[in-house]
């Protein structure tokens, strides 16, 4: 690919003393183009071809940038909305290189299918060279080179060859001779030595038969091997058989099985394991029947019309707010349960979202029963009867702990017991009779006052990213809305603090771009909050490349 030659330089944001952006017209020698002072926001640099060219591929060399950035115009290009992009912004040096000053002069080949299809097919006469580095503010940097390749001549003969390349860039490329290594194909040594010579008619025969001789040495290993593959494939033992039921050693015999009278007996000896495992399905065991467990009564009780799943059941809801405060109620009444804005005598099931709201404490102390949202939740997905015990907050299990009624039991218990107050004439409250804002909840009494919640993570907002081991996700949640934090979503500008627990991605990179306040930290540090009570500096959890 013919290089294209480059003219003079038209223009330049910045430049140092030293490392001028003229360095770059020479492809000979490295002189690379440096900004004047460490930190520039962006540089560039506009470069005149001697001609019109179309651009095929691109070399780049770097000196200390993040991001290089390749535009095209033509002469009478002047603002900066003449200018089509050709290379999109490629990244040359990672945040963690570009902070340490590591790998500076990385090289980078960009062919056509790297370029953008609909402007490297047109022609130039203009490029412009973008460079930003936003992650090092104490470096100045640039380019240590660059090369422009026109698209391969196709009249060429195909025999001609490239000029020979001795530097890139920094880089001395090796000299390879065709005489240091010459290209050898399988009977090239006796047509060489029959060309270069006048060899007589005999040796001319000699060489002729060592030839046919190779061939036939070569065409005889070939057979050998596929010889030996066949004959380690004959050789192999057949697939192991089933023993015959009556024993018999002959293969695919079809005489039926004589049928065994009741009375006829046969020897432990004499029974086959095939024949122990058909008389054990054939003849049942006359066992005891066992008594039902507690886990078997409920699975079976578990297939039951999702309107009375929770048939029985009057909750309570406590710490939740609307949305999901309504859409967790009416799941619960579409199994059957009776909603109630306060406890009350009759109330069954309290379901928290935390332990410290002081309706939990006054349920606890009644000796209520108080149950995670996971309870509601997983009865409505597998739409089955689950026990609330394994749901049990804390492990406390209040005024049913001790018995061992089944839940079903209990239920029973307290339909009998409104169906006695409906008989003597006293009426239920109406479920629906408190308001349905999302602070129903009576949550403060007077001798109860609502405790207040830290506010270590006010004003900063999170982004939880990838998937998080057992029930991380929904504790990072909780901790961050707890201590007045706010999660979003999706990825936005709003966007401080990017959760992950996978490690550094290569999306990150792009997101940094885009909003240069990211940072990605640990789930540790939420956590380490919670344990301290207090508010500790992100930096020791953040996640590097």
């Amino acid at each position: 690919m013919p290089e294209i030659k480059l003219k003079h330089v038209v223009s330049c944001s910045t430049e140092d003393n030293t490392h001028k952006a003229d360095n770059l017209l020479s492809s000979d020698t490295y002189r690379k183009w440096k900004a004047a002072r460490p930190g520039e926001k962006q540089t560039s640099v506009i470069i005149q071809f001697e001609k019109e060219e179309q651009v095929y591929s691109i070399d780049i060399g770097n000196e200390g940038s993040a991001f290089i950035e390749v535009l095209v115009g033509h002469s009478t290009s002047v603002k900066d909305q003449d200018y089509e992009v050709l290379l999109l912004t490629s990244s040359f040096m990672s945040p963690m290189e570009s902070r340490n000053g590591t790998n500076i002069n990385r090289v980078r080949f960009f062919g056509p299918n790297q370029l953008v299809k609909a402007h490297a097919q047109e022609k130039w006469d203009r490029v412009k060279i973008v460079c930003s580095q936003p992650y090092n503010k104490s470096i100045a940097y640039g380019v240590a080179f660059v090369k422009f390749h026109s698209p391969p001549d196709k009249s060429d003969p195909p025999t001609t060859t490239t000029p020979k390349l001795t530097k890139l860039g920094q880089f001395r490329v090796k000299d390879e001779s065709p005489s240091a290594c010459p290209s050898l194909q399988p009977g090239s040594l006796f047509f060489n030595r029959e060309s270069t010579s006048k060899a007589s008619p005999a040796l001319k025969v000699f060489s002729t038969a060592l030839l046919f001789k190779y061939v036939f040495l070569m065409a005889a290993v070939k057979r050998k091997f596929e010889f030996t593959k066949e004959r380690q494939t004959a050789l192999a033992p057949p697939p192991s058989k089933k023993p015959s039921p009556m024993g018999s050693p002959e293969r695919g015999t079809t005489t039926p099985k004589p049928k065994v009278k009741p009375s006829t007996a046969i020897s432990p000896a004499q029974k086959t394991p095939d024949t122990k495992k058909k008389e054990s399905l054939s003849k049942p065991e006359a066992k005891p029947r066992p008594k039902p467990s507690k886990a078997q009564s409920s699975s079976s009780e578990a297939t039951v019309p999702l309107n009375k799943i929770m048939e029985g059941v009057v909750f309570v809801l406590s710490g939740f707010q609307n949305p999901f405060r309504g859409d967790l109620r009416d799941k619960a009444l579409a199994m059957g349960a009776k909603y109630r804005s306060d406890w009350t005598p009759g109330a069954t099931h309290l379901i928290c979202a935390f332990s410290n709201t002081p309706k939990y404490s006054q349920v606890k102390s009644a000796g209520g029963v108080i149950v995670r949202k996971e309870w509601v939740l997983d009865c409505h997905k597998r739409k089955q009867k689950i026990s609330f015990k394994r749901y049990l907050m804390d492990g406390a299990e209040s005024s049913s702990e001790g018995s061992d009624i089944e839940e079903d039991e209990e239920s029973e218990e307290e339909k009998e017991r409104r169906v006695r107050k409906e008989r003597k004439g006293v009426k239920e409250e109406d479920p629906f009779g408190g308001s349905t804002d999302e602070n129903t909840d009576a949550e403060a009494e007077e001798d109860k006052p609502i405790p207040e919640l830290p506010d270590f993570l006010t004003g900063k907002r999170f982004f939880l990213y990838g998937k998080f081991p057992n029930n991380d996700r929904r504790l990072l949640l909780r901790y961050i809305i707890a201590f007045n934090g706010e999660v979003e979503d999706y990825m936005s500008e709003k966007v401080q603090f990017v959760v992950t627990s996978e490690g550094w991605h290569d999306s990150f990179e792009d997101a940094l771009m885009e909003n240069g306040n990211l940072s990605f930290v640990k789930p540790t540090w939420i956590f380490a909050i919670n344990d301290r009570q207090k508010m500790l500096p992100y930096q020791p959890y953040t996640v590097v490349p």
